[in-house]
Protein backbone atom coordinates (compact mmCIF):
# COMPACT_ATOMS: atom_id res chain seq x y z
CA UNK A 1 0.00 0.00 0.00
CA UNK A 2 1.51 3.33 -1.07
CA UNK A 3 1.31 6.22 1.33
CA UNK A 4 1.32 9.75 -0.07
CA UNK A 5 2.87 11.21 3.07
CA UNK A 6 6.34 12.42 2.20
CA UNK A 7 9.19 10.17 3.25
CA UNK A 8 12.52 11.89 3.81
CA UNK A 9 15.74 10.15 4.71
CA UNK A 10 19.24 8.94 4.07
CA UNK A 11 20.14 5.38 3.22
CA UNK A 12 21.82 3.59 6.17
CA UNK A 13 24.90 3.18 3.99
CA UNK A 14 25.21 6.96 3.70
CA UNK A 15 25.39 6.64 -0.06
CA UNK A 16 22.26 8.59 -1.05
CA UNK A 17 19.34 10.62 0.26
CA UNK A 18 15.73 11.00 -0.82
CA UNK A 19 12.36 12.61 -0.32
CA UNK A 20 9.34 10.90 -1.81
CA UNK A 21 5.56 11.14 -1.66
CA UNK A 22 4.59 8.99 -4.69
CA UNK A 23 1.86 11.47 -5.64
CA UNK A 24 2.98 11.66 -9.28
CA UNK A 25 4.49 8.92 -11.51
CA UNK A 26 8.06 10.18 -11.71
CA UNK A 27 11.37 10.31 -9.86
CA UNK A 28 14.04 12.96 -10.39
CA UNK A 29 17.50 11.53 -9.75
CA UNK A 30 20.96 13.08 -9.45
CA UNK A 31 23.33 10.11 -9.31
CA UNK A 32 26.56 12.11 -9.60
CA UNK A 33 25.72 14.91 -7.17
CA UNK A 34 27.66 13.35 -4.29
CA UNK A 35 30.96 14.69 -3.01
CA UNK A 36 31.50 12.73 0.20
CA UNK A 37 34.37 10.26 0.57
CA UNK A 38 34.21 7.86 3.49
CA UNK A 39 36.78 8.56 6.21
CA UNK A 40 38.43 5.17 5.74
CA UNK A 41 39.14 5.96 2.07
CA UNK A 42 40.58 9.45 2.46
CA UNK A 43 44.17 8.32 3.24
CA UNK A 44 44.19 6.37 -0.05
CA UNK A 45 42.94 9.26 -2.22
CA UNK A 46 45.28 10.91 -4.71
CA UNK A 47 42.63 13.48 -5.69
CA UNK A 48 41.82 16.43 -3.48
CA UNK A 49 38.35 17.85 -3.01
CA UNK A 50 38.60 20.33 -5.90
CA UNK A 51 39.88 17.70 -8.32
CA UNK A 52 37.02 15.38 -7.45
CA UNK A 53 34.47 18.15 -7.80
CA UNK A 54 35.48 18.84 -11.40
CA UNK A 55 34.29 15.34 -12.32
CA UNK A 56 31.16 15.45 -10.18
CA UNK A 57 27.78 16.90 -11.12
CA UNK A 58 27.93 19.70 -8.60
CA UNK A 59 24.59 21.10 -7.40
CA UNK A 60 22.41 18.72 -9.40
CA UNK A 61 20.98 17.63 -6.05
CA UNK A 62 19.92 21.24 -5.45
CA UNK A 63 18.27 21.32 -8.87
CA UNK A 64 15.86 18.53 -7.91
CA UNK A 65 15.50 19.30 -4.21
CA UNK A 66 11.90 20.15 -3.39
CA UNK A 67 10.28 18.01 -6.07
CA UNK A 68 7.68 15.41 -5.06
CA UNK A 69 10.02 12.51 -5.70
CA UNK A 70 13.79 13.04 -5.68
CA UNK A 71 16.79 10.80 -5.01
CA UNK A 72 20.37 12.03 -5.04
CA UNK A 73 23.78 10.57 -4.31
CA UNK A 74 25.90 11.62 -1.36
CA UNK A 75 29.08 9.67 -2.09
CA UNK A 76 31.43 10.87 -4.80
CA UNK A 77 31.70 9.07 -8.11
CA UNK A 78 35.40 8.86 -7.23
CA UNK A 79 34.31 6.20 -4.72
CA UNK A 80 31.96 4.33 -7.06
CA UNK A 81 30.10 5.34 -10.19
CA UNK A 82 26.42 4.42 -10.22
CA UNK A 83 26.31 5.03 -13.96
CA UNK A 84 28.68 2.18 -14.75
CA UNK A 85 28.28 -1.55 -14.49
CA UNK A 86 29.21 -3.11 -11.19
CA UNK A 87 32.40 -4.50 -12.75
CA UNK A 88 33.45 -0.99 -13.85
CA UNK A 89 32.04 1.03 -10.96
CA UNK A 90 35.19 1.31 -8.84
CA UNK A 91 37.76 3.75 -10.35
CA UNK A 92 40.78 1.76 -9.24
CA UNK A 93 42.78 2.47 -12.41
CA UNK A 94 43.17 5.75 -14.35
CA UNK A 95 41.31 4.51 -17.44
CA UNK A 96 38.18 4.23 -15.30
CA UNK A 97 38.34 7.94 -14.36
CA UNK A 98 39.17 9.88 -17.55
CA UNK A 99 42.87 9.02 -17.34
CA UNK A 100 43.21 10.46 -13.83
CA UNK A 101 44.68 8.50 -10.96
CA UNK A 102 42.11 8.47 -8.15
CA UNK A 103 44.06 6.48 -5.55
CA UNK A 104 47.71 6.79 -4.60
CA UNK A 105 47.40 3.29 -3.13
CA UNK A 106 44.49 0.94 -3.60
CA UNK A 107 41.83 0.54 -0.91
CA UNK A 108 41.57 -2.80 0.83
CA UNK A 109 39.26 -5.49 -0.56
CA UNK A 110 36.95 -4.88 2.41
CA UNK A 111 36.68 -1.19 1.56
CA UNK A 112 35.97 -1.98 -2.07
CA UNK A 113 33.29 -4.46 -1.03
CA UNK A 114 31.65 -1.77 1.11
CA UNK A 115 31.58 0.58 -1.90
CA UNK A 116 29.97 -2.09 -4.06
CA UNK A 117 27.41 -2.80 -1.35
CA UNK A 118 26.48 0.88 -1.33
CA UNK A 119 26.22 0.77 -5.12
CA UNK A 120 23.78 -2.13 -4.96
CA UNK A 121 21.86 -0.54 -2.10
CA UNK A 122 21.08 2.41 -4.35
CA UNK A 123 19.79 0.22 -7.16
CA UNK A 124 17.66 -1.91 -4.82
CA UNK A 125 16.10 1.26 -3.41
CA UNK A 126 15.37 2.63 -6.87
CA UNK A 127 13.83 -0.65 -7.99
CA UNK A 128 11.50 -0.60 -4.98
CA UNK A 129 10.43 2.99 -5.66
CA UNK A 130 9.83 2.34 -9.34
CA UNK A 131 7.77 -0.77 -8.57
CA UNK A 132 5.57 1.28 -6.23
CA UNK A 133 4.92 3.91 -8.89
CA UNK A 134 4.19 1.29 -11.54
CA UNK A 135 1.71 -0.43 -9.25
CA UNK A 136 -0.10 2.83 -8.65
CA UNK A 137 0.09 4.60 -12.02
CA UNK A 138 1.12 2.00 -14.60
CA UNK A 139 3.97 4.25 -15.72
CA UNK A 140 7.16 5.72 -14.26
CA UNK A 141 9.24 8.52 -15.76
CA UNK A 142 12.75 8.93 -14.39
CA UNK A 143 14.45 12.28 -14.96
CA UNK A 144 18.12 11.33 -14.81
CA UNK A 145 19.78 14.71 -14.19
CA UNK A 146 23.50 15.28 -14.82
CA UNK A 147 25.80 18.19 -15.55
CA UNK A 148 28.90 18.41 -17.71
CA UNK A 149 32.04 20.49 -18.13
CA UNK A 150 31.76 22.88 -21.04
CA UNK A 151 35.53 23.13 -21.47
CA UNK A 152 35.88 19.38 -22.00
CA UNK A 153 33.31 19.38 -24.79
CA UNK A 154 34.91 22.41 -26.43
CA UNK A 155 38.23 20.57 -26.35
CA UNK A 156 36.52 17.78 -28.29
CA UNK A 157 35.59 20.25 -31.01
CA UNK A 158 32.06 21.21 -30.01
CA UNK A 159 32.31 25.01 -30.21
CA UNK A 160 28.94 25.77 -28.60
CA UNK A 161 27.87 22.92 -26.34
CA UNK A 162 24.12 23.01 -25.61
CA UNK A 163 22.72 24.13 -22.29
CA UNK A 164 20.68 20.93 -22.18
CA UNK A 165 21.40 17.59 -23.84
CA UNK A 166 19.08 14.59 -23.88
CA UNK A 167 20.55 11.14 -24.46
CA UNK A 168 18.12 8.83 -26.25
CA UNK A 169 20.33 6.05 -27.63
CA UNK A 170 18.79 3.40 -25.37
CA UNK A 171 15.19 4.58 -25.64
CA UNK A 172 12.51 2.89 -27.71
CA UNK A 173 11.41 5.76 -29.93
CA UNK A 174 8.63 3.79 -31.52
CA UNK A 175 7.06 3.70 -28.07
CA UNK A 176 8.23 6.91 -26.40
CA UNK A 177 8.62 9.34 -29.31
CA UNK A 178 5.91 11.75 -28.15
CA UNK A 179 7.17 11.81 -24.56
CA UNK A 180 10.71 12.49 -25.81
CA UNK A 181 9.52 15.31 -28.06
CA UNK A 182 7.58 16.87 -25.18
CA UNK A 183 10.62 16.74 -22.90
CA UNK A 184 12.84 18.41 -25.49
CA UNK A 185 10.20 21.12 -25.87
CA UNK A 186 10.01 21.66 -22.12
CA UNK A 187 13.79 21.99 -21.89
CA UNK A 188 13.80 24.46 -24.77
CA UNK A 189 11.25 26.60 -22.96
CA UNK A 190 13.46 27.15 -19.91
CA UNK A 191 14.51 30.79 -19.64
CA UNK A 192 17.93 31.65 -18.20
CA UNK A 193 19.43 35.09 -17.51
CA UNK A 194 21.73 36.42 -20.24
CA UNK A 195 21.95 33.01 -21.93
CA UNK A 196 20.01 31.69 -24.89
CA UNK A 197 18.73 28.26 -24.01
CA UNK A 198 19.88 25.60 -26.47
CA UNK A 199 18.83 21.95 -26.51
CA UNK A 200 20.41 18.99 -28.29
CA UNK A 201 19.78 15.28 -28.60
CA UNK A 202 22.76 12.91 -28.38
CA UNK A 203 25.31 15.65 -29.09
CA UNK A 204 27.54 15.67 -26.02
CA UNK A 205 26.23 12.43 -24.49
CA UNK A 206 23.96 9.75 -25.91
CA UNK A 207 22.59 8.19 -22.71
CA UNK A 208 24.12 4.75 -23.12
CA UNK A 209 25.23 4.30 -19.52
CA UNK A 210 24.28 1.84 -16.80
CA UNK A 211 21.58 3.76 -14.95
CA UNK A 212 19.38 4.16 -18.01
CA UNK A 213 20.17 0.65 -19.18
CA UNK A 214 19.42 -1.02 -15.87
CA UNK A 215 16.28 0.91 -14.95
CA UNK A 216 14.83 0.71 -18.46
CA UNK A 217 15.27 -3.05 -18.47
CA UNK A 218 13.06 -3.52 -15.39
CA UNK A 219 9.76 -2.90 -17.17
CA UNK A 220 8.57 -1.58 -20.54
CA UNK A 221 6.48 1.04 -18.75
CA UNK A 222 9.56 2.85 -17.46
CA UNK A 223 10.96 5.84 -19.33
CA UNK A 224 14.41 7.09 -18.30
CA UNK A 225 15.42 10.51 -19.65
CA UNK A 226 19.22 11.02 -19.29
CA UNK A 227 19.39 14.81 -19.20
CA UNK A 228 22.63 16.81 -19.10
CA UNK A 229 22.89 20.43 -17.96
CA UNK A 230 26.00 22.30 -19.00
CA UNK A 231 27.81 23.95 -16.09
CA UNK A 232 26.60 27.43 -17.03
CA UNK A 233 25.61 27.81 -13.38
CA UNK A 234 29.16 27.62 -12.01
CA UNK A 235 32.83 28.17 -12.64
CA UNK A 236 33.71 24.56 -13.44
CA UNK A 237 37.45 25.00 -12.79
CA UNK A 238 37.20 26.92 -9.52
CA UNK A 239 34.11 25.11 -8.32
CA UNK A 240 32.24 28.29 -7.41
CA UNK A 241 28.48 28.54 -7.96
CA UNK A 242 26.64 31.44 -9.61
CA UNK A 243 23.61 31.57 -7.25
CA UNK A 244 21.21 33.44 -9.55
CA UNK A 245 21.94 31.19 -12.49
CA UNK A 246 21.62 28.05 -10.38
CA UNK A 247 18.25 29.24 -9.08
CA UNK A 248 17.06 29.87 -12.64
CA UNK A 249 18.20 26.41 -13.75
CA UNK A 250 16.53 24.83 -10.72
CA UNK A 251 13.23 26.63 -11.18
CA UNK A 252 13.18 26.03 -14.92
CA UNK A 253 14.06 22.37 -14.62
CA UNK A 254 11.53 21.67 -11.87
CA UNK A 255 8.75 23.44 -13.76
CA UNK A 256 9.68 21.48 -16.87
CA UNK A 257 9.58 18.16 -15.01
CA UNK A 258 6.19 18.82 -13.42
CA UNK A 259 4.73 20.06 -16.71
CA UNK A 260 6.11 17.11 -18.65
CA UNK A 261 4.92 14.38 -16.32
CA UNK A 262 1.43 15.87 -16.25
CA UNK A 263 1.32 16.16 -20.05
CA UNK A 264 2.43 12.57 -20.57
CA UNK A 265 0.00 11.29 -17.94
CA UNK A 266 -2.85 13.20 -19.56
CA UNK A 267 -2.03 11.82 -23.01
CA UNK A 268 -2.06 8.30 -21.63
CA UNK A 269 -5.40 8.80 -19.89
CA UNK A 270 -7.00 10.20 -23.03
CA UNK A 271 -5.56 7.37 -25.16
CA UNK A 272 -3.62 9.88 -27.26
CA UNK A 273 -0.35 8.34 -26.19
CA UNK A 274 0.25 4.61 -26.28
CA UNK A 275 2.52 3.53 -23.43
CA UNK A 276 2.05 -0.19 -23.98
CA UNK A 277 4.21 -2.10 -26.47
Amino acid sequence: MIKTKKTVGTDPSGGFAYHLDFSLPYIAVAIHAGHHVRKELLPFMALDSDQREFEEDTATDLMINGLNNAVWSLESRAVYDINRSKEMALPLTPEKFWGTRVYKSLPTPEMNQKSLENYESFYKFMETCVASLLNRFGICIIYDIHSYNISRQQAKGIKSPPVFNLGTALLDKSKWEKAIELWLEELGGISLPEIKTSVAENLVFSGREEFCRRLSSLDQRILVLPTEVSKVYMNEKKGSIYPDMLLSVKNGLQNAILSHVKLVTKLIKTNRFRNNP
